[in-house]
């Protein structure tokens, strides 16, 4: 239970819009900013939501990330938090949120405003508002006063319409014992697999049907785009070498001294957290400076053309990278976040977009490329054979699974049909639905599928194909529920589950006004965040 309240206790709206104390990304009100108009995400009543817009925020987003993990980032994490999509749908969220509370005249006082920004912590001293320590962290933060204010009156009104929302959202006596069974009760299943070795049939394609099965299936056997590129790489750690005073290391803590902290968990003074302190400065600035160089190499050579010059001048190392197919990206950019989207976008002599990673920045050059095609058969012979004959007896492998579990659906034994079949029965043991089923390995998707199994409809409606395997399951036996825990628990289930009813209200909100507003031509949207 406790983990599934800590997985939905705080939900995605609360700490994309309400909970927010430095955001991410700054507010372009109206259409005046024209000179970003060359790349737009959307048009939304109006307002333009601009790429450079978007890309400016994805790195102030970035490198907050980047100061709150330091050196523990990693290129996993990123790719985990998904900040790219992350920052596209709050820009569009947000201004769905202005467009709809405009028509519901939701208006937030500038009174009501001062409230809430002297109201933040982490503009407090001794529990009093402190002009000098906001003005620090948004310097630190890289966002104006008048962005940071814009964008929490939006939070205020965002709140007001949450309220609106889930105003009127219940939670019946079912939902509670649901989710109390669902975190609960556990169930050991038996259960038979049925792989294309338990087969008896030979598969002798034709040439004929081989032809057949490269064409119908191309996407399998297609030879990717090569692409041959040469590149600048601007590592942060280069350029990190700044002289961080103690003025600056001082401001730096008095905003963030609550996360310096020994092994035992108590509080670092400056003096032990300087060196600290130091070096995340240095990496911050350096960051910031091989941002710069990377968009002032940008810069020249876009209207210059001089990528080569441009090295030589400034002194600048270009790496090559050979042919490579689009699916498989030199190491260096394997893990690198839209680097795939980026390469197939650019033209042969084209200028890519600066990429980011946790490291540095790329600005990269398409020298040539050679198109995608599909091979005859004498050249992929043996792999259209080997993985043809996989999917028939695949299919073969199903068909003999929807048998089974045909069979015992009107009353069969399982032990008796697989007997019959030359398999064995076997038994998971206890676990939890949603968890990874015992001996099988693997997660079985929506757990419902087997909270529903119950005595008298011991099966699941379909078989699961796992590892290779079909693989048909049978209610073995449920483990007890403690009712008295369920009573003793009660309130707790049903706040989660107004938390997450009321989430899922919101989220539907949004998504119903988007699509609302884009019915209605208030809303155009132009690119989606894999394009960015």
């Amino acid at each position: 239970m406790l983990k599934f309240f800590r997985k939905h206790a705080r939900g995605w709206f609360m700490l994309a819009v309400i909970a927010i104390i430095i955001v991410v990304f700054v507010l372009y009100f109206g259409s005046s900013r024209s000179g970003q108009q060359a790349s737009v995400i959307a048009i939304i009543d109006g307002r333009t939501v601009s790429a450079a817009e978007f890309h400016t925020e994805y790195e102030r987003l970035l490198d907050m990330v980047r100061q709150r993990y330091g050196a523990n980032l990693t290129s996993e994490m990123l790719k985990e938090m998904n900040l790219k999509q992350r920052a596209y749908d709050d820009l569009i969220n947000r201004h769905v949120i202005i467009s709809k509370a405009e028509d519901l005249k939701v208006r937030v006082s500038d009174e009501e405003l001062r409230e809430m920004i002297t109201s933040i912590e982490a503009f407090q001293t001794n529990g009093i508002f402190d002009e000098r320590k906001y003005r620090q962290m948004l310097r630190f933060n890289r966002i104006s006063a008048e962005d940071f204010e814009a964008i929490q009156r939006v939070n205020l009104m965002a709140n007001r319409i949450e309220l609106i929302v889930r105003e009127g959202i219940k939670v019946s006596e079912q939902e509670i014992f649901d989710l109390f069974v669902m975190q609960n009760q556990k169930i050991n299943l038996n259960f038979v697999q049925i792989s294309g070795q338990n087969v008896r049939q030979k598969i002798t394609p034709t040439t004929a049907q081989l032809e057949s099965y490269l064409n119908s299936n191309s996407g399998a056997f297609r030879r990717p785009e090569q692409v041959k590129i040469k590149y600048f790489y601007f590592p942060a750690a280069f350029y990190a070498k700044d002289h961080i005073s103690d003025d600056e290391a001082r401001d730096y803590y008095s905003l963030y001294k609550d996360n310096y902290r020994n092994k035992e968990g108590k509080q670092m003074s400056f003096a032990e957290a300087k060196n600290i302190i130091v070096q995340q400065l240095r990496v911050i600035r350096g960051t910031q400076k091989a941002q710069a160089e990377a968009k002032k190499a940008r810069d020249v050579i876009y209207q210059e053309n001089n990528f080569d010059e441009y090295a030589q001048k400034n002194k600048l190392t270009i790496h090559q990278a050979g042919f490579f197919p689009i699916d498989k990206p030199p190491q260096e950019f394997s893990s690198v976040d839209g680097f795939i989207a980026e390469i197939l976008e650019l033209k042969k002599g084209e200028l890519s977009r600066i990429i980011a990673t946790e490291k540095g920045y790329y600005l990269l050059e398409v020298i040539d490329k050679k198109p995608a095609y599909l091979p005859q058969l004498k050249e992929v012979e043996n792999e259209v054979r080997k993985q043809l004959i996989a999917a028939e007896l695949n299919q073969l492998a199903a068909d003999e699974a929807r048998v089974i579990l045909d069979r015992i659906k009107v009353g069969e034994p399982l032990d008796k049909v697989a007997r019959e079949k030359g398999l064995r029965v076997e038994e998971t043991g206890f676990f939890q639905p949603g968890e990874s089923i015992p001996k099988l390995g693997f997660n079985q998707g929506d757990p419902k599928t087997f909270y529903r199994l119950s005595v008298a409809n011991p099966y699941p409606e379909n078989s699961f194909f796992v590892n290779g395997t079909y693989v048909v399951f049978k209610l073995k036996s449920l483990s007890k529920l403690d009712r008295q825990v369920l009573e003793k628990e009660k309130d707790i289930y049903k706040k989660i589950l107004l938390s997450v009813k009321q989430e899922e209200a919101m989220r539907s909100w949004l998504e119903g006004n988007k699509k609302a507003l884009t019915k209605e031509k208030r809303i155009d949207i132009k690119r989606q965040a894999q394009d960015l």
